[in-house]
């Protein structure tokens, strides 16, 4: 498989395209706030934004992001088709003590919790 990325991309998954040329209704993720700052939202494991609605005359576009908010995005920023890997990472059970001990280990203390 060949990902491309550029104006000039096919819309197939993923394929890294501008906002302006993404249809309505499409599933996107890694999107760009600002044009050129590499993507910063709908990164997590499973995550994925939604295209609403295309405004060509003012260059935009409105974006439901996973949190439910809807922002209004330039059209220029950029976004790759498609859903990030590893969707229902935390429905699994960690049935263990020490599987836990290793996840918050890294994190702050907040693990074990008595109360």
């Amino acid at each position: 498989q060949f990902v491309y990325c550029g104006k000039k991309a096919t819309l197939s998954v993923g394929n890294c395209i501008p906002l302006g040329a993404v249809p309505e209704g499409t599933i996107v993720c890694a999107l760009e706030e600002k044009p050129g700052d590499r993507g910063k939202m709908a990164k997590a494991s499973g995550n994925y934004a939604t295209v609403i609605a295309q405004n060509p005359d003012a260059h935009k576009t409105r974006v439901k992001l996973p949190s439910g908010t809807k922002k209004t995005l330039q059209a220029s920023c950029r976004a790759m088709v498609g859903v990030v890997a590893g969707g229902g990472r935390i429905d699994k059970p960690m049935l263990k003590a020490g599987r836990a001990y290793h996840k918050y280990k890294v994190k702050r203390n907040c693990w074990p919790r008595v109360r």
